[in-house]
């Protein structure tokens, strides 16, 4: 699965699936919500790139 739409479907379900559980991790490991959202961010957005070169994983939300 590398075609770009399916890739955007898969970013796309693991930040809904993810993204309160990530910020909350990260909120508790930098004690800043602005760091933790930024770093997410950036997360979500390697995972764009990297899925689409590397294919979607088994298990998106352990990547």
């Amino acid at each position: 699965m590398n075609d770009i739409g399916d890739v955007k479907a898969a970013v796309a379900a693991a930040v809904r699936e993810e993204w309160g559980q990530v910020v909350a991790t990260l909120i508790r490991v930098t004690g800043d919500w602005d760091l933790a959202e930024e770093c997410a961010q950036d997360a979500f957005a390697q995972a764009l790139d990297r899925w689409r070169r590397d294919g979607v994983p088994r298990r998106p939300g352990a990547w």
